[in-house]
């Protein structure tokens, strides 16, 4: 076999990856799930060629070097072949969600439309079935099957400081933020996660985050072509329908590395719910089921280890991490096949006074968290306190990260940049600490809500009330609001998937229950719609967006308040 110990090469670039990959093993491929959990292969000589055919019809639809385009198509293939044809010709592409419809309120339009603008009228690439996109220009959407693939292209000289691809952030859609990655920021943190992860020929990787989010993309697709491993790919929208699919491919396959976040955890574990487990499942060739993108609810983690283990699921299979966009991805990951690290913290102190002070699990006053690991070794994270100094371990305060992986800016943005940055440090906006070398991630800054001269992360709101029997993840939502009247903030619950003439007693209960446990007060109820909580690509709740529409009147009708 080829030596390919030095994977790390500071002039490669994504094209390189491919050739690499065609070169030393012919065998490699990209296999796509479909929703019946067929399996269809293409080989990276064959990808390579699709690639090509397109990259033709790119130059020829009047496409060069460093142009932007967008790629907003259905299906996995699809998408990985358009993606390809840009990274050949140097084109500089951005993958967003596709519209499923562009009437309504809804939030991909909104974000095609503003990314659009911000990219300066780019073409937009969709499947060959949309006809209806709205208000966007005809002229400016395309299909694959209509370029006009003869001849040939200009093979680019790429270095590894150009741009290679725009990541909109998943949680941007009225004002997104394209992050701007390089060639060489790629690198250098798909290096990172390779030797986290220890990946090599024939490892087995599998996937169902979508390829427009960047655990999808980098973490699933370009990191096993980095890594040299097989790669398999179950469509977002059939996991969703279907959590079966990747539970039966991670057995199917063999799979030794896959990824998730809560929202995924909590499908899948519906799913064994109601389904017989079928007792030829064999999950014992995982090394590292990624955990991230989200925070993460221990609750959640320990009952999907506990339900797969009959099937030779390792505990110690499950990897808690941290990443973020602006960061390529991956930021800290728990060392490969090693138990996760849950630490109980005295909740109290921790809102109060910052401070990480463990408790016994049963106390009543303590809070479970998961560390996620150390950070990886292309990253240095650093904590501050509000006034910018560094706070010591067991201290929470606000992320920094600087490294080589790291942005360096937002697309067509100064302003923002400016203001992410501060001594060459990125600020993450989460708050976080350091305890006997771990990190733990314990809310962000924008989800703090501010009760009784006490801080509150929503997402631990939303873990306790998911206790009560008709309230389950993903249902639940909180925001705050200041009062003009008192100053206060008014905590503000947004529930779905309870009858109406339940309501009343939910929010009783919910009052009760969060009283009882973290001494907060729910002041008003919300009723909403299951399709009406926003989330990002990953699943993650987009609580502010709730705040919005509730500051704009638009869930005046539907509010619940109790003495």
């Amino acid at each position: 076999m080829p030596d390919l110990s030095a994977y790390y090469q500071p002039e490669l670039t994504l094209p390189d990856l491919l050739h690499r990959a065609i070169d030393n093993h012919p065998d490699l491929y990209v296999g796509y799930s479909d929703k019946n959990g067929l399996l269809s292969i293409q080989t990276c000589k064959e990808l390579f060629e699709e690639a090509e055919r397109i990259a033709t019809g790119f130059f020829n639809l009047g496409l060069r070097q460093g142009d932007k385009m967008i790629i907003a198509t259905q299906d996995n293939q699809e998408t990985i072949e358009l993606l390809w044809g840009c990274f050949l010709l140097g084109i500089v592409p951005t993958i967003l969600q596709p519209p499923m419809t562009f009437s309504g309120y809804n939030p991909s339009v909104v974000k095609l439309i503003n990314v659009f603008e911000q990219l300066g009228d780019p073409f937009i690439f969709m499947s060959a079935g949309v006809t209806d996109t709205g208000t966007l220009p005809a002229e400016k959407i395309k299909k694959k099957n209509e370029l006009d693939c003869g001849g040939g292209y200009p093979v680019p000289i790429l270095k590894p400081d150009d741009l290679a691809f725009i990541q909109f952030s998943s949680g941007s859609t009225g004002d997104p933020k394209g992050i701007m990655l390089t060639h060489g920021n790629l690198m250098v943190n798909m290096d990172a996660i390779r030797i986290g992860l220890d990946l090599h020929y024939p490892d087995h990787i599998g996937n169902w985050m979508p390829l427009f989010h960047d655990m999808g993309l980098i973490g699933y697709h370009l990191t096993p072509l980095y890594s040299i491993s097989f790669q398999y790919h179950v469509e977002t929208i059939d996991f969703i329908m279907n959590p079966g699919l990747w539970v039966n491919l991670m057995s199917q396959q063999k799979i030794t590395v896959t990824g998730t976040t809560n929202f995924g955890l909590a499908l899948v574990l519906r799913y064994f719910n109601r389904k017989k487990p079928v007792v030829e499942w064999d999950f014992s060739a995982m090394k590292a089921m990624l955990n991230g993108a989200e925070p993460i609810s221990v609750r959640i983690m320990e009952d999907f280890v506990d339900t797969l283990r009959p099937f030779g699921f390792r505990p110690e299979a499950m990897m808690p991490v941290y990443g973020m966009a602006e960061a390529t991805l991956a930021i800290s990951f728990t060392p490969l096949m090693q138990p996760s690290v849950i630490t109980a913290f005295n909740a109290s102190l921790l809102d109060r006074e910052n401070k990480a002070l463990p408790l016994d699990p049963s106390d009543p006053g303590a809070r479970l968290f998961s560390g996620v690991g150390v950070a990886l070794n292309d990253v240095d994270i650093r904590i501050l306190d509000e006034e910018g100094q560094a706070v010591p371990e067991g201290i929470a305060g606000r992320i920094q990260l600087k490294g080589a992986g790291i942005t360096k800016g937002y697309f067509n943005k100064p302003a923002d940049t400016e203001a992410a940055f501060t001594d060459g440090w990125l600020r993450t906006g989460d708050i976080g600490f350091f305890f006997e070398g771990n990190l733990y991630i314990s809310g962000r800054q924008k989800d703090i809500i501010f009760k009784n001269g006490r801080n509150y992360f929503a997402n631990d709101l939303e873990t306790m009330a998911c206790n009560l029997d008709d309230v389950s993840y993903g249902k639940v939502c909180f925001g705050a609001t200041t009062s003009r009247e008192t100053g206060l903030d008014r905590v503000i619950a947004f529930l779905a998937g309870v009858p109406e003439q339940k309501a009343t007693e939910a929010f009783r209960e919910l009052r009760a229950l969060l009283r009882s446990n973290l001494g907060i007060t729910v002041d008003e109820l919300v009723l909403i719609k299951s399709n009406e909580i926003p989330k990002t690509s990953s699943g993650k709740l987009q609580r502010y967006k709730l705040m919005q529409r509730y500051l704009n009147g638009d869930f005046d009708d539907r509010k619940i308040t109790i003495p």
